[in-house]
């Protein structure tokens, strides 16, 4: 939605102001589950080509993208005031990132296919049975997250997988010598009590101008831009995620409280602005002829 209004007030010249929110539905096959747990364009956007989670049956864990956010609220426009002073603001408030519940490797060498390989197709590091891409904070939440890892302690962790049962199967072994090697599914820490969910972004950006006139050739314009105004604590962006990687240590989504969440908090980046960062201030001034 977009209006112009001449005289909206009085003292005002003009007021431009648009709005757009977004109902977003991005999914695909995969999605960040490397070890570091990292998002990036070829772990999480299709257009880079995104590896499915299991070889045999690709839609197995189709889910939504851990670049999906569902709700995306963005409002911005300008006021033109007396005296050749204009007021601009441009503000963005989206819903939180997802991540993919994941069973770490166990770093035990080879054999891996033996502790985390689910459903049988080669790969490890699958995602808890049961579960899809990009379920946490899309049905599983920080609040339920635990009921989660308690179902799989109690009903998957210990137990076999389908390469450890081809073997029991083969009398080749026998549960008690797979369990014995350490050959079965591995147990999953809880998470803490104030365990947090993925972080909303917001982020209110304003500036204040001045043009003038010094000959119908030459125009000067002062500014001061304020980014993040309000100062908001943006977590959670897509550089620094918190990662799926249920290994219950700090910076993942069965290990993080508000404190250790601090990790994963968007920083002072390079340059004038990253987006979601601190307030900064920016002074500008441009001389055009």
């Amino acid at each position: 939605m977009a209006t112009n209004l001449n005289r909206p007030f009085r003292g005002a010249r003009t007021l431009n102001v648009q709005v757009s929110y977004a109902l977003s539905r991005f999914e695909n096959t995969g999605g960040a589950t490397s070890p570091d747990g990292a998002l990036g364009p070829g772990k999480a956007d299709q257009d880079y080509i995104i590896p499915a989670l299991d070889n045999r049956n690709p839609t197995r864990y189709f889910g939504p993208s851990t670049l999906d956010r569902t709700h995306q609220l963005s409002f911005g426009g300008y006021l033109d005031l007396p005296v050749r002073f204009q007021v601009g603001l441009m503000a963005h408030f989206y819903s939180p990132l997802s991540t993919t519940l994941t069973v770490p490797n166990t770093a035990k060498g080879a054999g891996e296919i033996f502790r985390t390989d689910f459903s049988g197709d080669g790969t490890t590091q699958d995602p808890v049975p049961g579960t899809h891409v990009g379920e946490f904070d899309r049905g599983i939440n920080a609040g339920n997250i635990n009921r989660v890892i308690d179902n799989y302690n109690n009903s998957v962790a210990g137990n076999p997988t389908p390469a450890g049962q081809v073997l029991i199967q083969q009398g080749l072994m026998t549960s008690a010598q797979l369990t014995a090697l350490g050959a079965t599914a591995p147990a999953l820490p809880g998470a803490p009590a104030n365990q947090v969910n993925l972080g909303w972004l917001r982020v209110f950006d304003t500036t204040l101008s001045w043009t003038y006139s010094v000959h119908e050739r030459v125009t000067i314009k002062s500014s001061v831009g304020f980014y993040n105004l309000f100062n908001f604590a943006n977590f959670d962006l897509p550089t620094s995620i918190m990662s799926g990687l249920l290994t219950g240590t700090a910076g993942t989504i069965n290990g993080t409280d508000p404190l250790a969440h601090n990790t994963n908090r968007v920083g002072v980046g390079t340059g004038v602005f990253t987006f979601g960062s601190p307030r900064e201030i920016e002074f500008s001034l441009k001389i055009a002829f």
